[in-house]
């Protein structure tokens, strides 16, 4: 590991600042740069194992539920995750503990000398500053989530010891393309030759994967078709299930995180124990999976803010992922009715959002987000009106949250959604989380 360079940022929010106007350089292909970053660190992501998990929708979640089982193992686990919702330091957690604040500046402080050498971009640099945090605090695995796509990602210059690939949607249509085969397609790249992947996707996607593994001589696990959930019980406070893989059934399997889709998402983290296991980086224990679960939990994905009225943030930013909310809100919670705040990106397939979004909402309080990015409420407007949805324009998430508030009664619930920038944006205006 390279030693530590001089002073340059006088505060965490100088970092940051910088650090976002990398943001300014477009993605870029191929793994040249952030191979560079590595080299001038002294390459420390090769001090650890690492699990790769990608996916359009349910690879947070699955992430954080693979990093709690490990952890509850006893291995010493870091956990990259992208993107975060209320604060950077939330991608970066070392065993059950965040990373602070002044650690990331030091970090970054690091890897800014190479980054402006090679104009590195803003995921470059967070994927390199996880890996020197895992290796400085000795970690055994991280489980490191793809930010977009597969083999061009940042972080397939982590040699990874297995693959995870969830669920696979229609997403950046821009970058991954139009279809789902297409963006499997993009998805599979993470697979090593003669790696392991195990793939919670299904139908033509699994496909995908599976022809991908095959030409790399990997062996691929599917969740959907290798093992078998039953007796689900969908609650207010989490599921309950029982799961059956390989040899092994549990029975009464309990997870906090809610809805429906994510028992996918734990079976997927399950079979990745199991398979973990197989290849010799843990002894498998039913009492710790079991712990690993009930530990495990993950900011913005139908996090309960609040109760009278019930309010519920999600980072649902696709169709998909809206439409399993939608479905998930009718399954968890009891209301008389659901006022929604909404604000999406414009690159996002709003008129897919918004039509997921009618199945349950009464009432959309319209916004935008704090991104460049960001749709303008009135598009937005007109796609509420086609679905003839009433609908308020009020322009920034926090004031959104209050006139959802003012007139929601006890018994409603009011759903955040749209944006990871939504969810933190309401939820920094409640008080909730962490924020500079």
């Amino acid at each position: 590991m390279s030693r530590r360079g001089s002073k340059v940022f006088d505060s965490y929010r100088s970092c940051l600042d910088w650090l976002f106007t990398r943001r300014r350089f477009v993605m870029k292909p191929g793994l040249e740069r952030v191979q560079f970053l590595l080299e001038t660190v002294g390459n420390p992501h090769k001090c650890f194992r690492i699990v790769q998990v990608a996916g359009t929708n349910g690879k947070g979640s699955t992430s954080t539920m693979i990093a709690s089982i490990l952890v509850e193992h006893g291995l010493r686990t870091g956990l990259f995750t992208s993107p975060h919702v209320v604060d950077f330091t939330e991608r970066f957690v070392v065993g059950d503990s965040r990373v602070a604040p002044d650690r990331i500046v030091s970090i970054i402080e690091l890897l800014k000398p190479g980054a402006d050498k090679i104009e590195a971009t803003f995921f470059e640099i967070a994927t390199a500053a996880a890996t020197v945090l895992f290796a400085e605090e000795n970690v055994d695995v991280a489980v490191v989530e793809v930010g977009m796509g597969g083999a061009m990602d940042a972080t397939s210059a982590l040699d990874s010891a297995l693959s995870v690939i969830t669920s696979v949607a229609v997403d950046h249509t821009d970058i991954l393309g139009n279809t789902v085969t297409e963006i499997a397609s993009k998805k599979a790249g993470i697979i090593r030759t003669g790696g392991v992947v195990v793939s919670g996707a299904t139908g033509s996607a699994l496909g995908v994967v599976r022809d991908v593994a095959a030409t790399r001589g990997a062996r691929s696990v599917s969740v959907a078709e290798d093992a078998k959930i039953d007796r689900v019980s969908i609650i207010s406070t989490g599921s309950i299930f029982d799961l059956s893989y390989d040899e092994a059934v549990y029975e009464g399997l309990s997870i906090s995180l809610l809805g429906r889709h994510q028992v996918a998402n734990a079976a997927c983290a399950a079979v990745v124990a199991h398979e973990l296991s197989r290849e010799g980086m843990l002894d498998l224990s039913e009492p710790s999976l079991r712990r690993g679960f009930a530990e495990a939990g993950c900011v913005g994905r139908m996090q309960i803010l609040d109760r009278r009225p019930t309010v519920v943030a999600d980072v649902a930013h696709n169709p998909d992922a809206a439409s399993v909310l939608a479905a998930a809100v009718r399954e968890v919670f009891e209301y008389d009715s659901v006022i929604v705040v909404l604000g999406v990106m414009a690159d996002k397939d709003l008129e897919g959002i918004m039509s997921a979004i009618s199945e349950v909402a009464e009432l959309v309080i319209l916004t935008r987000p704090s991104s460049v990015r960001a749709a303008d409420p009135a598009e937005l407007a007109k796609i509420a009106e086609k679905h003839r949805l009433e609908y308020e324009i009020v322009d920034s998430p926090g004031a959104a949250v209050a006139r959802a508030l003012s007139l929601a009664r006890e018994a409603d619930l009011v759903l955040i959604t749209g944006s990871h920038y939504t969810v933190g944006d309401a939820m920094i205006s409640l008080g909730i989380g962490d924020s500079l």
